[in-house]
């Protein structure tokens, strides 16, 4: 699931949690030093707990899809 477009500090991303999806925010580029020099980004997220940003995670960008902002549709009728 990796995502064409450049992962950056700030980012909304997807990404598998167990069995479902979850958002998190992408809180630092943490360079190449996964597995045969992959980059790692720490996320941030929550986990159920219901506070915001409440877990993290450091993840591989192969495994995360960035998330475009959605507007409210709202705003235009």
């Amino acid at each position: 699931m990796s995502s064409k477009a450049e992962i950056k500090t700030g980012d909304l991303v997807r990404f598998s949690y167990g069995k479902r999806k979850v958002t998190g925010t992408v809180k630092e580029d943490r360079g190449p030093i996964g597995v045969k020099g992959r980059n790692l980004y720490l996320i941030a997220f929550s986990a159920g707990t219901g506070l915001p940003d409440a877990s993290q995670i450091e993840l591989p960008a192969e495994q995360l899809e960035r998330v475009e902002e959605q507007l409210s549709l709202d705003r235009d009728s």
